[in-house]
């Protein structure tokens, strides 16, 4: 009787403890999912991306128009906390308020003087409340948020002429540096210094490819490189071609490898799927582009015929979704497609669109949406020329435009883009 006694409570924990392992092992493949984004599936079936899916708010931010803020061509966007930053062809870089797009400052200026920067195309330190622009050597020029100019950080040579392409501030006084392996020869990854110039870390780089030689080269810039490449070409691609005729590259001088969502720091290059998470000096895989069989591997980087694989151009990323840019046919300017990825992160969700399409905004019923950047709290920006408004209303004569735009009643198209926040 005892031992049937035992047998029924050994067969009984037996049962609880399986079913406590299974229990244990769907929630980690779930959470597995949940870290895969599917991209080359979204993108075989492509789908609406609605505004509603992702965002619970937009809102709508006209920019003060005056003499000493006109904004000039092909202008570009960054986000802060309390501000809005805009850059433009016109070599401007420009301060608004992001509550009543009021003109605040002009963010230093182009020049070889002391306080003079190389272009306008900075990098947001918004944990030190600062821009930092690229000098004319292998510096940084900074200015705080009221447009003074508070000095000059050295970027520490590795070797003999040899220098990160781009920086990232990932905290305090550490920067990070990325070396693009634009020719196949680069043999550093990552470099990791202190403002001061002290070396905290070079990793190197591990992947391998076949070298690159350029026999021609060309830069695209503007709304012809947006429709192409999206909009972290806007204010320039390179775009190289190989001696070897079945050979090519591109570089996005502009875009910064890490980013922040919140307080942590991920990172991303070209031509690898993964997305790392930045923990001091050390990168842990954190999420993985699914490409299947439109894996573009590194090894591969300069071959046109492998083109036709995906490229993700751009991430930008927030706590709750993640979007992207993928292209197919990089390469092949007849085969090139450009798509607009969502990575729903709570559901584990990935849909894609062409990027021509836009994000439809089902909320307030206005013009699609083009994202072009995101700030470290998650809040979403794009632009709307006044042009297109306009040309929106003649079409829309039944509608109303969206209540913060009520008082622009004339629609000139002379006045400074509108700005259109996300959350």
């Amino acid at each position: 009787m005892i031992f049937a006694y035992i047998c029924k409570v050994g067969l009984f924990g037996s049962l609880c403890a399986g079913i406590f392992l299974t229990s244990c092992m769907e929630r980690e493949n779930e959470e597995a999912s949940k870290r895969v984004i599917e991209v080359a599936k979204a993108i075989s079936s492509p789908a609406e991306l609605k505004a509603s899916d992702y965002f619970y708010e937009i809102r709508y931010v006209p920019l003060e128009t005056r003499d000493d803020c006109l904004v000039g061509s092909s202008p570009d966007i960054k986000l802060l906390d309390k501000y809005i930053l805009i850059t433009s062809a016109n070599r401007q870089c420009l301060l608004f308020d992001k509550a009543t797009g009021k003109f605040k400052c002009q963010i230093g200026h182009v020049g070889k003087d002391p306080g003079g920067y190389r272009n306008v195309d900075c990098l947001v330190d918004e944990l030190n409340g600062r821009l930092l622009f690229n000098g004319w050597g292998h510096d940084l020029i900074s200015y705080n948020l009221d447009g003074n100019y508070i000095g000059k950080i050295e970027v520490p040579c590795i070797q003999e002429n040899v220098y990160p392409s781009n920086c990232f501030v990932m905290n305090g006084d550490t920067i990070a540096g990325f070396f693009q392996n634009t020719l196949g020869k680069e043999e550093n990854r990552v470099i990791y210094f202190q403002e001061g110039g002290k070396l905290l870390a070079l990793l190197p780089n591990e992947s391998q490819c076949a070298s690159f030689e350029i026999n021609s080269m060309s830069v695209w810039k503007g709304e012809s490189a947006v429709k192409e490449f999206g909009p972290s070409a806007l204010r320039g691609l390179i775009y190289m071609e190989g001696k070897d005729p079945e050979t090519a590259s591109v570089m996005y001088p502009n875009n910064s490898n890490f980013w922040h969502v919140g307080k942590d720091t991920y990172f991303m290059e070209s031509f690898n799927d993964t997305i790392f998470h930045s923990e001091g000096t050390a990168l842990i895989p954190h999420l993985w582009f699914d490409c299947a069989d439109l894996k573009w591997d590194y090894k591969d980087r300069f071959s046109i015929n492998k083109s036709r694989g995906l490229f993700i151009s751009q991430v930008l990323d927030s706590k709750h979704v993640l979007f992207a840019l993928a292209i197919t046919g990089l390469y092949d300017k007849d085969k090139r497609k450009t798509y607009s990825v969502a990575f729903d992160k709570q559901k584990g969700e990935t849909k894609a669109s062409l990027f021509e399409k836009g994000i439809k905004d089902d909320i307030t019923g206005f013009l699609p949406i083009q994202l072009m950047t995101v700030s470290i709290s998650g809040e979403y920006g794009g632009l709307l020329s006044m042009e297109d408004i306009a040309k929106w209303a003649d079409k829309h004569t039944d509608q109303e435009l969206p209540k913060e735009l009520a008082a622009l009643r004339d629609l000139d198209e002379e006045k400074n883009p509108v700005v259109v926040l996300m959350r």
